[in-house]
């Protein structure tokens, strides 16, 4: 008789060790934007790498959007210049260096995509670690995202890649959430996959 059921193909990572294979479980999000403002609404909130550089376009430019749902939104980012910019559109403080942080609690510390801008990784989540807030939503490119693969070419003697020019990595869904928690005081709770899967997001809070 003939067999009518198909065999299932073997997942590839079951011919790894299992000390090389990495389970981050994982919930879609649709809309990145809808998702900020839904966390931020009426809350009192940081944001980090708010001045969009080098693109800033106030009709699209994240921190301004949040500034009419937030209840207070402050700003940190090392770009003085955009950060002068900024203040034309919103009206709160900002900071440039975790040495200028007040002692205030925030509601939620918002670091969407940003992290793959710093030069110092390590440094940067320790800084992140001083700042009181009940959580942390940190977010980043993702590697593994179908079209960001989609995007890249092998030519005979060249590789071209689709990538920001400013950004020094790139993450996936294990490494961003290792990173945050080897290198902060941060427990990650979720990650999230952004726009279909074009970003990772980490929700965090303090151990």
């Amino acid at each position: 008789m003939k067999n009518i059921f198909k065999k299932e193909k073997k997942a590839k990572y079951l011919e790894f060790d299992n000390y090389w294979v990495q389970r981050v479980e994982t919930t879609a999000i649709q809309n990145r934007l809808a998702y900020f403002e839904d966390l931020c609404s009426n809350k009192t909130v940081l944001h980090f790498g708010c001045t969009d550089w080098p693109i800033f376009d106030p009709n699209n430019n994240l921190h301004i959007k949040l500034s009419k749902c937030t209840k207070v939104l402050h700003g940190f980012d090392i770009d003085k210049v955009g950060i002068d910019n900024l203040k034309k559109y919103v009206n709160q403080d900002f900071f440039s260096d975790f040495s200028e942080m007040s002692d205030i609690e925030y509601d939620v510390c918002l670091v969407p995509e940003t992290i793959e801008h710093v030069d110092n990784v390590k440094t940067f989540l320790e800084g992140l670690s001083k700042i009181k807030a009940k959580i942390f939503i940190i977010t980043a490119p993702n590697c593994f995202s179908k079209e960001h693969l989609s995007r890249n070419f092998y030519g005979d003697d060249y590789f071209v890649e689709v990538v920001h020019p400013d950004h020094n990595c790139w993450y996936s869904p294990y490494t961003l959430r290792n990173q945050i928690e080897k290198y902060s005081t941060l427990k990650v709770d979720n990650v999230k996959l952004l726009e279909e899967d074009k970003m990772i997001c980490c929700e965090a809070r303090k151990i």
